[in-house]
């Protein structure tokens, strides 16, 4: 054992406005799987891999608002091309804007975005 702190992980935490349904949407559309859900479906959390995030319920228009606007996660992957393959018929179940196909960045990265249910930008990336 070390006798330095060491930190483990950090985990976004997103507003949402229902949190079993934004749960629904990371497990039926994404892949992640439900870790956490509060009795009062308050709070819960997702995870795939190493990707994690914190949900939050909440009826606060400016926080929804954010999530909306200003929350965007990268989600750092390898395998990039088969992550979208695997996600693709779900993906094109959702409303259009939702999805920005796999395309490459000029300095070096490959990338798919996806949009959650409350405006929550994900990118889905991979260095070169």
């Amino acid at each position: 054992m070390s006798d330095k702190p060491v930190i483990k992980d950090a985990v976004a935490i997103v507003p949402v406005r229902d949190v079993v349904e934004t749960i629904r949407f990371y497990t039926d559309i994404l892949g992640f799987e439900g870790q956490v859900l509060a009795e009062d479906n308050s709070y819960g959390s997702v995870r795939r891999g190493g990707a994690a995030m914190d949900l939050l319920a909440t009826d606060d228009a400016d926080a929804l608002k954010a999530t909306a606007t200003n929350i965007a996660l990268a989600v750092w992957v390898e395998g990039l091309d088969d992550l979208y393959a695997e996600l693709k018929p779900k993906l094109d179940t959702l409303p259009k804007g939702r999805v920005r196909p796999p395309f490459d960045q000029p300095y070096g990265v490959r990338e798919f975005h996806v949009k959650d249910p409350d405006g929550c930008l994900l990118f889905f990336a991979e260095r070169d």
